[in-house]
């Protein structure tokens, strides 16, 4: 009896004993998943130069895809799923927005090539007002500057002060400094060089006395 219930025992547990699945199962959904983000990413792909290469490329993967469903192999399969993200990465970097963007159609009006008359006031204002606008286009452009370029700012606060002292008298000397200095490209910090060096002298050596 007892060695009857063992034996039932068993053949309960082997029946309840889940299926070992199939490793090559979940290697190739890994390999549709990656084929179905390439497949999706050239739908939005439009290099005109580039897609009818990348097209005829991805119809040699999806061979090699088609391949792997009906005879698997782990080697093959790895080198094909290198290929196609390989191509996947690709595309994604040629998508994504350049680092340096397009030049914009703002039109930028150098207030230095400006020659107001001291003696008309109508041209005096319209160039103050123009280097107001120089002044806070600049402030905005030195605020991104990196930090390997002079302090920035200072030139600004020199051009509100030259703005400042223009209103209150206006010559073409004056005007003609403060533009310049406003507009003069921006200058790379100057870094002292390091002293050289100088080992420190040998200490006495010590006397023996006798």
């Amino acid at each position: 009896m007892a060695l009857f219930l063992a034996a039932w025992t068993g053949r309960s547990a082997g029946a309840a004993a889940p299926a070992v699945e199939d490793p090559s199962i979940a290697e190739l959904k890994v390999l549709d998943a990656d084929f179905e983000r390439f497949t999706k990413m050239l739908q939005v792909y439009d290099d005109p130069y580039y897609l009818p290469r990348i097209k005829v490329y991805y119809s040699a993967l999806k061979l090699r895809v088609e391949a792997q469903h009906k005879n698997f192999d782990q080697l093959k399969l790895d080198d094909v799923r290198y290929d196609i993200n390989q191509q996947v990465q690709r595309m994604a970097r040629a998508m994504k927005p350049l680092l340096t963007p397009l030049p914009t159609g703002e039109i930028k009006l150098e207030v230095s090539k400006l020659n107001p008359s001291p003696a008309n006031p109508a041209e005096v204002k319209a160039a103050l007002a123009a280097l107001d606008a120089a002044i806070v286009r600049e402030e905005a452009r030195a605020k991104a500057l990196p930090t390997i370029h002079e302090d920035p700012l200072a030139k600004i606060a020199r051009a509100k002060q030259g703005r400042a002292e223009l209103a209150q008298q206006f010559t073409k000397e004056k005007w003609v400094a403060v533009t310049k200095d406003l507009e003069a490209p921006p200058r790379v910090a100057w870094v002292p060089k390091p002293p050289r060096y100088v080992p420190p002298p040998a200490p006495p050596s010590a006397s023996t006395s006798p």
